[in-house]
């Protein structure tokens, strides 16, 4: 039997829900988590604690932005068990070897078949990471999932006032460091 929950009266289909609401939410995992098989893992673990908590549903909003919700609080718990993790690991990357004549290698070392210039997308790739999460999602959310300010404010739970200056000062601080790049 399919689970329902009930919004204003009506039935809904949560599995039905769940398979439409799924390309929305993956935009904001992936937005959130900055890594798309972190992502699918983020909105699994969201869709489930959905489903368990289907019963609390009331119905004040619409169910892709109550499970939207959700997904952040997911990327947000998942984002801070990875930072938890990364310090124990070992970054293999970081490390050298000596090989038999005495040179010195990386222990991985890039492939060149997959450098070519890209350094201008990448500059602001890397700028909008450092960016912190507050400025970053609602930055992400517009300039990616193309999503309104209204529906921001919904998803991150603050007002419509605080999403505008918050890109405001996201797009300010990126605007900052790539002009101080560029100068360089």
């Amino acid at each position: 039997m399919t689970p329902v929950a009930k919004r204003a009266g009506e039935e809904i289909d949560f599995e039905a829900a769940a398979r439409e609401c799924r390309p929305f939410l993956l935009q904001i995992a992936v937005a959130s988590t900055r890594n798309p098989s972190d992502a699918e893992d983020v909105v699994q673990e969201a869709l489930l604690r959905g489903y368990r908590g289907m019963k609390g549903f009331r119905g004040d909003c619409p169910l892709r932005i109550w499970l939207s919700r959700i997904v952040v609080r997911v990327a947000i718990n998942h984002h801070r068990s990875v930072a938890r993790r990364l310090k124990r690991w070992v970054f293999f990357g970081d490390m050298e070897f000596p090989s038999d004549d005495g040179t010195i290698h990386e222990y991985d070392p890039p492939d060149p078949l997959r450098e070519f210039d890209r350094e201008r997308m990448l500059d602001v790739r890397k700028h909008v990471k450092r960016l912190p999460d507050e400025f970053r999602l609602p930055l992400m959310m517009l300039a990616v999932d193309g999503m309104t300010v209204p529906e921001i404010a919904a998803v991150l739970e603050i007002p419509e006032g605080t999403v505008k200056s918050r890109i405001f000062y996201a797009r300010k601080r990126l605007n900052a460091t790539l002009r101080t790049k560029k100068r360089r």
